[in-house]
């Protein structure tokens, strides 16, 4: 077998060696440098968000960060958060917990990127106040829960507010689902409603910035009213003729009917009227018990009850 004969030219056999000895050489001529690793380049951050947006008294406050990674390694960062342009002392995680701030106050934080071998510059957020919490309304309800037509209704409200905020309430007023616009307060009067009307309350909270969500009551029907009885009995006998005129009044304005819930012997009452009249013997003589008994057409009562003192000479 025949071997060939390979010649190299001193030259090559020069950039041979040079190549295996990874040194570079530079068109200039110059002594050449390693390039740049793009690992020893700092992580940047370009922005950083507080979230949520609006932040609040009650709110977990988080961070949404964009940055630049030469690298493309992955990132950890270093925290701390300031509060009125002063560093909150222990606050150096992502997350700022409620309770740390309150209404009014200027959130800020300032993050260091690391790439695990080198650290970006630090970057300071902008700032984000802390908005108002609205008030918040729990219950809602109507008193009396037995109302009657000549009762006054007021709204009962149990409300509150996260920033401790005093609170004012609107009113709106609702008979048989149809607004009453010109009663805009906690109460609504008599002479508003009658027997057999549905009336509701919604009520929207403000706490001098913000308004509340409206919170509607459970609706109430007015209820028959029992006639009233609004006269006295004598104290004082005509004779022997004892005369009592009752008086008594419906405030649904139904019919009265008067009866004789207990009286003495002969005692009779105009049950149209109410007009009483009692002829009084010797045998009438002492302490009488008496009771009237008022009622309208439905049946709904009420009553008088007194004595009388019978003295005969």
């Amino acid at each position: 077998m025949l071997a060939k004969k390979i010649n190299i030219s001193p030259f090559s056999f020069i950039f041979f060696l040079l190549f295996l000895s990874g040194i570079n050489i530079t068109c200039d001529g110059q002594p050449g440098t390693e390039i740049q690793s793009k690992t020893s380049l700092p992580p940047v951050i370009t922005s950083i968000t507080i979230l949520p947006d609006p932040p609040k008294k009650e709110s977990e406050l988080s961070l949404f960060i964009r940055s630049h990674n030469p690298g493309w390694e992955p990132l950890t960062y270093r925290y701390q958060w300031i509060k009125n342009d002063n560093e909150i002392s222990g606050e150096n995680r992502e997350t700022l917990k409620s309770g740390n701030f309150r209404k009014g106050d200027f959130i800020q934080v300032k993050v260091i990127p690391s790439n695990g071998k080198v650290d970006g510059e630090s970057f300071l957020s902008g700032p984000v106040k802390i908005s108002d919490t609205p008030p918040v309304v729990g219950e809602v309800r109507i008193e009396p829960k037995l109302p009657y037509a000549n009762s006054d209704l007021k709204a009962v409200v149990k409300s509150s507010d996260p920033d401790g905020d005093s609170i004012n309430y609107l009113y709106k007023w609702e008979k048989n689902g149809i607004a009453l616009s010109e009663e805009d307060t906690g109460i609504l009067e008599v002479n508003r409603f009658k027997k057999g009307d549905s009336i509701t309350v919604t009520v929207t909270p403000n706490d001098g910035e913000t308004s509340g969500k409206p919170k509607k009551s459970e609706a109430i029907l007015i209820q028959n009213s029992p006639p009233i009885i609004f006269s006295s009995p004598p104290t004082r006998l005509d004779g022997n003729t004892y005369i009592y005129q009752v008086k008594a009044e419906d405030p649904d304005n139904e019919p009265i009917i008067f009866a004789l819930k207990k009286a003495p012997q002969r005692m009779e009452i105009d049950k149209e009227t109410g007009l009483i009249r009692w002829e009084i013997r010797k045998e009438d003589q002492g302490m009488q018990s008496i009771e009237i008994e008022v009622s309208d057409s439905e049946g709904v009562k009420s009553f008088q009850k007194y004595t009388l003192t019978i003295e005969i000479r």
